[in-house]
């Protein structure tokens, strides 16, 4: 691989500004693996680090008419880069404070049974399981008794882990409901 910095000269920058997909393609191939490694060694997931090299690129060419011939074309790319990791991690501390919101409120509306009547809501919690829709019962059986993760559940199901999220969401809520109802029935 030839160094950047001699292979990226200001009529290739010129040529990507103007346009010139082969350019951009050459570009490609000499900065995505420097790119790929630069958010691995941050993110530390494969498949996050791919995506956001793949949106670092899509951005360049979007964005290629904002270009400055001032600085080089690495550079930029990198500040692309960096711009992206930030974007993503600020996106993942939402949605870990979210989610640690969503635990809390599930653990704070969950019966807390005393030793006393723990069979009895077990028996309460398995028949509440078994109204559940197939695909939403599975979901929870691979959830709550085989320890799955949800991206493991959507891989194995073949659906997206947002899915897997929402029926695991509804489950919770339809267990809930059952339990309320058992110890507060309704009064007609």
């Amino acid at each position: 691989m030839k160094n950047f910095s001699q292979a990226a000269d200001l009529p290739k920058l010129i040529s990507i500004k103007e346009g010139d997909h082969a350019a951009f393609l050459e570009i490609y191939n000499i900065l995505h693996v420097k790119i790929f490694r630069f958010f691995l060694k941050r993110v530390y997931q494969h498949d996050a680090a791919k995506d956001l090299t793949q949106q670092c690129f899509i951005r360049l060419w979007q964005f290629r008419h904002t270009l400055s011939e001032d600085h080089s074309l690495e550079k930029q790319v990198f500040i692309i880069a960096r711009n992206l990791l930030i974007n993503h991690i600020k996106k993942e501390a939402t949605q870990n404070r979210l989610r640690l919101i969503h635990i809390q409120s599930l653990e704070k509306d969950t019966i807390q049974p005393s030793h006393a009547n723990h069979f009895e809501v077990s028996n309460e919690v398995s028949a509440a399981i078994e109204t559940l829709p197939p695909v939403r019962k599975k979901i929870i059986m691979l959830k709550a008794f085989q320890g799955c993760s949800n991206k493991e559940i959507a891989k194995e199901m073949s659906i997206s882990v947002k899915t897997v999220e929402d029926h695991v969401s509804k489950a919770f809520r339809h267990i809930r409901q059952m339990g309320t109802e058992k110890f507060h029935p309704q009064q007609g």
